[in-house]
């Protein structure tokens, strides 16, 4: 009687087993196909998303290279005007200090700190809300006072 209880009792747990297995296999055969229901390629009417341009290509500048393999080049005259910077942006503190976005000669705007030389004899100086001062040296007198254009205060 003892066997008999043992045989009986291990065929339901054997055909439990059986029917999980198939169950999760079954289960598994379910998730993929509907995975790839959802992500199979669709038509689409609407149009393309635009692909942006490649940006020009920054020149290199050569001067440093030409200095160290010693050509002599003649000192630039400076002659900045006030027309040929484009002020775009400011962030200062209540000392001065502090960047500016400067356009230089219509070029894309670079950040420049005070002090910074933004052409050979051409230094920010000092900065201001919506101001930025240029001179011919870090430190010396200002002799161009740039202003943001546009509105005052952002929306």
């Amino acid at each position: 009687m003892l066997r008999s209880q043992v045989v009986f009792r291990s065929v339901p747990f054997a055909r439990l087993a059986l029917a999980l297995v198939t169950a999760l296999l079954w289960f598994a055969v379910a998730a993929g196909v509907a995975f790839w229901v959802l992500h199979f390629p669709r038509e689409s009417a609407g149009v393309l998303p635009a692909v942006a341009a490649p940006a020009a290509m920054p020149t290199a500048d050569t001067t440093h290279m030409a200095r160290a393999l010693g050509q002599a080049q003649p000192q630039p005259v400076v002659a900045a005007e006030s027309s040929r910077f484009q002020l775009v942006g400011v962030i200062s503190a209540a000392s001065g200090r502090g960047s500016a976005l400067i356009a230089v000669d219509g070029q894309p705007p670079k950040a420049w700190r005070v002090g910074q030389a933004l052409q050979e004899g051409v230094y920010l100086q000092k900065l201001a809300p919506r101001q930025a001062w240029l001179g011919q040296n870090p430190t010396g007198p200002a002799q161009w006072a740039l202003q943001m254009t546009g509105p005052a205060s952002a929306p």
